[in-house]
């Protein structure tokens, strides 16, 4: 299949993935209330951290190596059984370590049935097998599967969340969108492959499962852990501010994820063809892409997040204002880290890299978490999180220049910026001179998305012609 139908089926996927929370949350927000959401927030972080952990570097490891030997099939059955018997075997230890964490210690005791909800979570997850089917490509699959799995959840919460009680309900449904589609994919991956036990081969992949595995925990430490810190020292409510202000932000991030995905089987393949000049000119339009998407979205929710959180929470809400102002700077800083990292570092074979980065901002999140969340509390862990990402990304940013010789497009970068300064005047003009919330989000989309196409007609991208050639095999 080529790239563009990729790019597309990949951001569908992404959109019903993420946007799926963003319907249902200004309706649970208002049912739930802080208290609600801030309690599973809260679990979720540790369970999240807890995947992270079982999957170690396998979301990855997984998509580079079905891409390798997608085209031979015995090559292929292997590579599924060594990788999967991996997962298997993180996951039960993880299981019964959390088990026994859950039942003993008292920190655990006041949601106890959450957490061991959330267990289910956990173990369902290494069915879901989503890195072998992005592996193969199979996009389709993925993307029809997953709309319709989030269309029954949409459904559900709107059927079965009544009020304030239904916390552990709605917690329920959440976990069950996992079990649903890990079932799927493990009763669909039989057309492509079987697994038993036979053959199982440790040492053959372990080395990368683990030093990518450490890299995905040591990002864990600065993007799931702080939450369950901040809920620690701050209560309930500062985490409901903290996760209300980067819900949004994990969802414009993860539209430009789709794109960086599907980048890594295909530059998985190139580099095994020593294709090093196409792989630099996919870069470039990958940085492109990030320039002309993050900076009109940083400009309009630095101007009205006050405006998006009264829409998107409602009441109650307010103290998410200014975490959201800090952490969507990261729009555009953790898409270039993607790029270095996602697509160029880890495509590329060099596992060990990665994991420096995410090392030194593990130890940048920790150090500045532990200032700033007791004395500003959800302010604090924003704070601490952009610092860390920015940490990642400039070492990123050396490895990558080292051993590729690629290196971030600043000329272009810096031609976007002039070209997003007239986003910054309607968006001040709109914000001084246009009273009602919706009448300023929506005449201010109105006027970016007028400018917006203006650019992308201005760069030839938009013309059918052209913009095969940007996103052509």
């Amino acid at each position: 299949m080529s790239l563009k139908k990729n790019i597309a089926y990949s951001t569908i996927l992404t959109l019903s993935t993420y946007l799926v929370p963003l319907i249902v949350f200004p309706y649970i927000s208002r049912v739930l209330g802080p208290q609600g959401i801030g309690r599973i927030d809260a679990v979720d972080s540790v369970i999240n951290y807890a995947v992270q952990l079982s999957m170690m570097g396998l979301s990855t490891l997984g998509i580079r190596e079905v891409a390798r030997h997608r085209n031979d099939k015995k090559a292929l059955h292997d590579a599924f059984r060594d990788l999967f018997t991996l997962n298997l075997l993180t996951t039960l230890t993880l299981v019964v370590i959390l088990s026994c964490v859950f039942l003993f210690v008292p920190y655990f005791g006041a949601h106890r049935r959450l957490y061991f909800i959330g267990q289910t979570k956990l173990f369902f997850n290494m069915f879901w097998i989503e890195w072998f089917f992005k592996g193969l490509e199979n996009f389709p699959y993925i993307t029809i599967r997953s709309v319709i799995m989030r269309i029954l959840f949409v459904t559900s919460v709107f059927l079965f969340i009544r009020d304030a009680n239904d916390y552990i309900l709605y917690y329920v449904l959440w976990v069950g969108l996992v079990v649903g589609n890990a079932l799927c994919n493990w009763i669909y991956r039989r057309k492509f492959v079987s697994y038993s036990l036979k053959g199982f081969r440790l040492q053959r992949y372990l080395k990368p499962f683990v030093i990518l595995g450490l890299f995905s925990v040591c990002a864990a430490l600065y993007t799931q852990l702080p939450t369950a810190y901040l809920a620690s020292k701050c209560g309930a409510t500062q985490v409901a501010y903290f996760t209300t202000a980067t819900r949004i932000h994990t969802v414009l991030l993860a539209l430009f994820t789709s794109i960086t995905g599907v980048m890594i089987p295909r530059i998985s393949s190139l580099l095994a063809q020593n294709k090093e000049m196409e792989v630099k000119r996919l870069t470039n339009k990958t940085f492109n892409l990030l320039y002309l998407f993050a900076l009109p979205v940083i400009v309009f929710l630095e101007f009205f997040s006050k405006d998006v959180i009264h829409i998107f929470a409602g009441s109650g809400f307010e103290g998410a204002i200014l975490p959201m102002r800090i952490v969507v700077m990261q729009i555009l800083i953790v898409g270039t880290e993607q790029i270095l990292i996602l697509q160029l570092l880890i495509p590329s074979g060099h596992d060990r890299y990665p994991l420096y980065c995410a090392l030194a901002g593990a130890i940048v999140s920790m150090a500045s978490n532990l200032l700033l969340v007791p004395r500003i509390g959800a302010v604090g862990c924003a704070v601490s999180w952009l610092l860390a990402e920015m940490t990642v990304m400039f070492i990123a940013l050396h490895w990558v220049n080292h051993f590729l010789k690629i290196q971030i497009p600043l000329r272009l970068l810096l031609k976007r910026i002039l070209w997003a300064l007239p986003y910054v005047g309607i968006a001040i003009a709109v914000y001084f001179f246009v009273s009602g919330t919706w009448i300023r989000i929506g005449i201010t989309c109105f006027f970016f998305l007028i400018y917006a196409f203006f650019i992308l007609r201005k760069e030839e991208i938009i013309k059918p012609r052209v913009l095969s050639q940007f996103l052509h095999r």
